[in-house]
């Protein structure tokens, strides 16, 4: 059994498979009432069915208040993106059917099982849930199709990983340890004491009414810039001069830096192997979907 799941490559069946098409027109006289903008096979698509699809598009893509001009536009591009998307799906759909893919009821209840976890809640009709048949069959033979045509090599796995710590940036954390100082008492004299050898902790015993002290660590983007720009550049055991700050002055040590590490190999592979398939894929299926409307009797009358 195929386990039927979503790809990202297969953005092209999002829109238009959950449609059921009524293949029906009338001629009243010489007149054709539901025009035809496009035959694939024994597969119409009207007008009427067109205008249905798009109508959700335009009321999110076309913004009030422009000229009508500008609105038949925008109709225009629309109607014609969403064409070629229909003549995409119902390729895919005919070569399913052509090779005689199935979905049985045991995968079509694992992927409502999936989707009612993902939506909390998640209710089809009959006639429904055979429109999503339909849709599954079209995912499943994609997923047929690419599964033995597409190879990632480890040593491509290995050269994606190189290229991806290239460019890891990662946040250094600080390990500090800080005195929080009235302003009023002889600063310079205490941290003079500091640079001859005193510790933190004993300037705070030894005045413990003037002097908070604390440690502690935190990451790059938690410090005030005039602080960070003060210790940026301090080395392990080093100590910052007095940084005023209205009635307080705080003097800072630098007790570590944590460096950060990229993720291993092996914590990335599955998430590149993932990118490098799906790439893959979709030129796989770009290619295959050219070719496939090459060969095809496509006829377009919008």
């Amino acid at each position: 059994m195929v386990r039927l799941y979503t790809f990202k490559i297969l953005s092209i069946l999002i829109i238009l498979s959950i449609f059921s098409f009524v293949r029906a027109f009338a001629i009243e006289g010489q007149r054709l009432v539901n025009k035809i903008v496009a035959v694939i096979g024994d597969e119409i698509l009207t007008l009427y069915e067109l205008e249905e699809m798009a109508q959700p598009f335009y009321q999110t893509y076309i913004p009030k208040g422009i000229s009508q001009a500008d609105q038949e536009k925008l109709k225009e591009r629309i109607r014609k993106e969403i064409l070629d998307q229909w003549i995409e799906d119902t390729l895919i759909g005919l070569e399913a059917k052509r090779y005689g893919i199935k979905v049985s009821d045991e995968e079509l209840e694992e992927f409502l099982k999936m989707e009612a976890k993902r939506q909390n809640h998640l209710t089809l009709s009959g006639e429904e849930r055979e429109k999503l048949r339909e849709r599954l069959k079209k995912i499943k033979f994609v997923q047929i199709l690419v599964r033995d045509k597409i190879a990632i090599p480890d040593e491509e796995i290995k050269k994606a990983y190189q290229e991806r710590i290239k460019s890891h940036v990662g946040v250094p954390r600080y390990h500090l340890e800080v005195l929080l100082l009235r302003r009023d008492i002889p600063v310079e004299e205490l941290y003079n004491a500091l640079l001859r050898g005193k510790t933190f902790e004993e300037i705070a015993r030894e005045k413990p009414a003037d002097v908070i002290y604390f440690r502690e660590i935190f990451k790059e983007e938690e410090l005030d810039q005039e602080i960070l720009a003060k210790i940026r550049d301090l080395r392990v055991g080093e100590v910052s001069s007095p940084i005023f700050r209205g009635e307080t002055v705080q003097i800072i040590r630098v007790l570590r830096i944590e460096s950060p590490t990229p993720p291993s190999l092996e914590e990335l592979r599955e998430e590149l192997y993932e990118e490098l398939f799906q790439k893959r894929a979709q030129e796989y299926l770009e290619k295959w979907i050219r070719e496939l409307r090459e060969n095809r009797l496509i006829k377009i009358y919008l």
